[in-house]
Order: structure tokens, then sequence, then C-alpha cells
């Protein structure tokens, strides 16, 4: 498949993540007022049916991994190392665009989130969609493709790229496991974040076209 292709592909995938995400919101809000669904209750009480003290702490430790302090933090350190161009400056470009559409959706909407004695961390603010998941499929799976495609100790992209990708696939379910949204905020924040993902590579993969010219 040609990069020309691929490209085509990426962009193709990105709109149907947003197509996927608009008819969710679509469905919450003129079916169910932005309500939870019965496929949110089904899903809350098997997270909370599968909650053990030990499983508690750690997946409680995992979701701060995308809190808001720990991107900021992320993207300064990317930012200041050297190779601020090839990791840091389109890592934080891609956070601030997810950050651009999720947050007024939060506004607009004004989901509430489930109860609070369902929350294993304190946790404010609106439920949909869901910034913890979109933010960790953006950073984590940016950082994820910028790992392979620039890190040359073999070893070393080995190990970081399989903590991105681990981190970009667990976060969005543990916000379920710590009880602070609904099923629904996490897909939906999760179609986004994988939307901007792919248009975040699509148009990096231009980029290194171009300075290969």
């Amino acid at each position: 498949m040609t990069r020309e292709n691929s490209g085509k592909n990426r962009i193709i995938i990105a709109v149907a993540c947003f197509i996927c995400a608009g008819i969710i919101t679509y469905i919450l809000n003129a079916c169910y007022g932005m309500g939870a669904t019965p496929f949110d209750l089904a899903v809350q009480k098997f997270f909370i049916s599968i909650r053990t003290d030990f499983f508690n702490v750690v997946i409680s430790a995992l979701t701060h991994c995308s809190d808001t302090i720990t991107i900021i933090l992320l993207c300064i350190i990317l930012i200041i190392l050297p190779n601020r161009k090839k990791y840091g400056i389109p890592v934080t470009l891609a956070e601030l665009i997810g950050l651009a559409i999720y947050k007024p959706m939060k506004h607009l909407f004004l989901r509430a989130r489930p109860d609070v004695i369902y929350h294993l961390v304190e946790q404010g603010g609106y439920s949909f969609p869901s910034g913890h998941s979109t933010t960790s499929v953006i950073v984590y799976g940016l950082l994820f493709y910028l790992i392979r495609k620039n890190c040359k100790n073999e070893k070393l992209k080995n190990f970081l790229s399989a903590i991105c990708l681990i981190l970009a696939f667990t976060i969005a379910p543990s916000r379920l496991y710590v009880g602070v949204h609904w099923a629904t905020d996490v897909i939906c924040g999760a179609l986004i974040g994988f939307g901007i993902l792919m248009l975040a590579i699509t148009v990096l993969e231009r980029i290194y076209k171009d300075e290969s010219i």
C-alpha cells in the first residue's frame, strides 16, 4: 500500500470516528436527554462487580496517567527536550486540538457523572465526553507512533512504545472501573481521540515525505 493510499485510509477512518461520535451524541441527547442508557448501566454494573482491593489501587493509579496535570507536565518535558520537534510539538498540538473539541462539548451537553458513591477517585466537572479517554488515545497513541518512527535504540524503542500502547488502550476503560464515567462517555471520547490521532499521523507522514524530498 502506498503512502498516499495510507493517508486516504486514515482520513476515512478519522471521518468515520467523528461520524460515530456524532451519532452517539445525537442518540444520547435526543433519546435519553443525556441520561444513562441501559447499556451504560449494564457496563457500570459489570465494572463494579469485578472490583478488588488490589485492582482498586492499581487502576486508580493508572487512570491518573491522563490527568490534566500529568499531561501538561509530560508535554512540558517533551518540549524542553532537544528533540522537541519530533515529539513535544506534535504531541502538544494534537492534544490541544483534542482539548478544543471535548471541553466545549462537556459544557454544551452538561451530562452528569455517575453517582459519587461509585467513584474511586475524585473527579469534578461534567461527564460527556470523557476527556481522559480522548487525551490518552491522542497523547500515548501519537507517542507510540513517533517512538516507532524516530527512536534508533531498538530496546528503548520497544520498551517505550509498549508502555505507550498499554496506556493508550487501558486508560479509557479505567475511567469505567473507577466509576467516574458512563460507557458512552468513554466510547465517544475514544472515538474523538482516535480520529484526531489518525489526522495527526497523516499530517506528520506528509511532513516526513516533504523533508525526504
